[in-house]
């Protein structure tokens, strides 16, 4: 029994919105503003397209919000991607990943990662690139490469995620050699 099988840790992320989300965000309330207008100028009629924009834009947006929570339990990394609504969130299982199957985890651009790029690149098997991080530029993000498990057997795989220090230590003592340039 791995000391490691008593891990359990969570994590969640919230995604930016990013800025081309919110241009169509703001065109789609300028459409609601300018049939509204168009309704209290013209009748009646123009209050379909303007409530119908102006749902469009409150789901559009319920959408395009996106939380992941990363769960550890022992080795395995389960990455939930929570969006929707929020009054009624649509939570999926978006990947799991086992990490005693990791081959390198390091910052994102660092030269460590070179090696283990240029093998996830060479073998038969085409590599599976996950993104589940907040894409905050603020926080570190970080790239694990790893072998794939489940519908991903085999296949190399690429995970950029943001992981806390406290799921990064975790995940060090599961790969203790393997996460490398953190300090």
């Amino acid at each position: 029994m791995a000391d490691y099988d008593g891990f359990s840790y969570t994590q969640s992320v919230t995604r930016r919105i990013p800025g081309y989300i919110r241009v169509i965000q703001w065109l789609l309330y300028f459409s609601v503003f300018a049939f509204t207008v168009a309704g209290a100028l013209w009748g009646p009629f123009w209050l379909i397209p303007a409530l119908g924009t102006l749902f469009g834009s409150w789901y559009f947006m319920g959408t395009a919000r996106v939380t992941y929570q990363y769960r550890l339990e022992g080795a395995r990394l389960a990455v939930d991607r929570i969006s929707g609504l929020k009054s009624k969130p649509k939570t999926t299982l978006f990947g799991q990943f086992d990490l005693t199957k990791l081959i390198a985890m390091a910052p994102e651009g660092s030269q460590q990662l070179a090696q283990a790029e240029a093998a996830s690149t060479a073998g038969p098997a085409r590599r599976v690139t996950y993104d589940v991080s907040a894409h905050d530029p603020d926080n570190i993000c970080s790239v694990m490469y790893l072998t794939g498990v489940g519908p991903e057997e085999g296949r190399p795989l690429k995970v950029f995620f943001q992981p806390d220090p406290a799921l990064r230590e975790y995940i060090r003592r599961i790969a203790p050699d393997r996460v490398l340039g953190y300090q």
